[in-house]
């Protein structure tokens, strides 16, 4: 009895310690890179003014508020602070390029008066945020396309945003 015991401790034993290995070997091969600090301090709401230009003429056609919400693994949501009527909720993807610049896209789909589908829009930005990760400002490309997914326009958008705090 005394040496089934003893095997019963030892193969627990075992049993336990292949287990945290297993267990340590998987965390560490998968760690997603952009979970890595450097990778996601863009991470997070960020309070942002938009100035859409013509791309031809620098003039403006556009500014307005928006929240860019930036989750772990890459993707994320944009909320502009226009009326919501002509267009879907923005859906966005970013990855970490090196250092402190990020490359985002965003792509909503358009609507005419009576709800009918028109196309949609993308937007590419490169981005960069600041050392002390509570500032960032980037510029980019908007491109309209309509419903058969021909472009029919575009403008070039610059984007400045601060970190949300949850203060006015």
């Amino acid at each position: 009895m005394k040496r089934l015991n003893r095997v019963m401790v030892i193969t627990s034993a075992l049993l336990i310690a292949m287990f945290i290995t297993q267990a340590t070997a998987y965390a560490q091969i998968g760690q997603d890179p952009q979970t890595k600090a450097r990778h996601s301090r863009i991470v997070g709401l960020w309070d942002v003014q938009v100035t859409n230009t013509s791309c031809a003429t620098g003039a403006t056609l556009a500014a307005f508020s928006a929240l860019h919400k930036f989750d772990l693994g890459g993707t994320g949501q944009v909320v502009p602070a226009t009326n919501p009527m002509g267009l879907s909720a923005h859906m966005m993807i970013w990855n970490h390029v090196e250092n402190d610049d990020y490359l985002m896209a965003v792509k909503m789909f358009r609507f005419d008066a009576g709800g009918t589908n028109i196309g949609w829009i993308v937007l590419n930005f490169e981005v960069s945020i600041t050392e002390d990760a509570d500032e960032y400002s980037g510029s980019g490309i908007s491109q309209v396309f309509d419903s058969a997914g021909n472009l029919v326009g575009g403008s070039c958008p610059t984007l400045t945003g601060t970190r949300f705090t949850g203060e006015p």
